[in-house]
């Protein structure tokens, strides 16, 4: 079987709760839509926990130390943009947001848990229908 790939879509599965990889997933998924593309992002484990109400901000667990005060430099200085920026700009421009379904279920996480950007609740096997047919899959 051949799949026909879509060449203006990218995923991206978000599973550490880092700031900085969570960063660098908002921001790939930015320069993506910039250029014209669709973007889908998957947020699970670490990833899905930080877009619960309350949590974005936060350095995470996942965070090292080092990256903790480089990133506090670059937040203070404003050579950083906040998750929150980073996120607002994103969905401005159509970034598709979920949350997977599974995890939700072993965390017990509730849709009423997460922050209002994230546009549902999907398994795997859907994501992997919008995933299959994209350019670039990226896992953060």
């Amino acid at each position: 079987m051949t799949i026909k790939r879509d060449s203006e879509k990218v995923t991206i599965i978000l599973h550490s709760d880092s700031y900085d990889r969570t960063s660098y997933a908002l921001t790939m998924a930015l320069v993506a839509l910039a250029t014209g593309m669709e973007a889908h992002m998957l947020l699970t484990h670490g990833g899905l926990r930080r877009f619960t109400l309350g949590h974005l901000e936060e350095m995470g667990e996942e965070t090292t130390a080092q990256s903790r005060k480089d990133i506090e430099f670059g937040l203070m200085t404003g050579a950083l943009n906040p998750l929150g920026k980073l996120l607002a700009d994103a969905k401005e421009l159509g970034l598709n947001l979920y949350a997977c379904v599974g995890v939700m279920s072993a965390f017990n996480i509730r849709r009423e848990d997460l922050i209002p950007e994230v546009d549902g609740d999907i398994g795997l096997g859907t994501f992997l229908e919008i995933a299959r047919t994209a350019v670039v899959n990226w896992y953060v």
